[in-house]
């Protein structure tokens, strides 16, 4: 599976994680809460935080003591409720825990694992969205070019977030003055 698209949920305070069949059109809904969502964002963007955020120190104390995060599965759906599975690797063993799903998938992200769902969760409630029913098989490729101003713009904006949530006002502040310094910049420009 990979991750298709992450926005905010009509119901507030929540986001929706569209994640999608790597080699095929079924998509899973995933409804996780805000922060969850930011650390995915984060994850996928590439953006270092000023100081480790939760799954920055699980993953530095795993990677420590040798355990890797060899795959994620999205094991069950059961009264709205997804179930996730991390499998990990230490010594040649393998464990397996389980784990909220929004955790498990920022885990896969952090390892860069895999993440699978049971075919039993896509015959269930996997669907086809209207756009993936109306392509047709050709092959669509989106160019989207964007200044790289611009997302340094919006990968320090998630950082400041980030920031005030922790209560580190002087990252905060630090991140603040570096935005509006690319936003003078930028209009500059234009």
């Amino acid at each position: 599976m990979k991750i298709k698209e992450i926005h905010q949920s009509l119901n507030s305070g929540l986001f929706d994680v569209f994640l999608q069949e790597e080699d095929g059109k079924r998509m899973l809904n995933i409804m996780i809460g805000e922060h969850e969502a930011k650390r995915m964002s984060i994850l996928i963007d590439q953006i270092e935080p000023p100081r480790p955020l939760t799954h920055d120190l699980i993953y530095k104390i795993l990677t420590y003591n040798k355990i890797e995060i060899t795959e994620v599965i999205i094991t069950k759906f059961k009264d709205g409720v997804y179930y996730a599975n991390i499998i990990s690797l230490s010594n040649g063993k393998e464990k397996i825990f389980d784990a909220r799903t929004s955790d498990a998938i920022n885990m896969a992200l952090k390892f860069k694992s895999p993440i699978f769902a049971s075919e039993e969760i896509l015959n269930d409630v996997g669907f086809v969205s209207e756009e993936e029913e109306d392509r047709n098989d050709e092959d669509e490729i989106k160019i989207i070019i964007e200044t790289s101003t611009n997302t340094q713009i919006v990968g320090l904006e998630k950082l400041l977030e980030i920031a005030v949530e922790q209560e580190d006002y002087d990252s905060a502040a630090n991140l603040r003055d570096e935005i509006e310094k690319l936003k003078k910049d930028l209009k500059k420009k234009k």
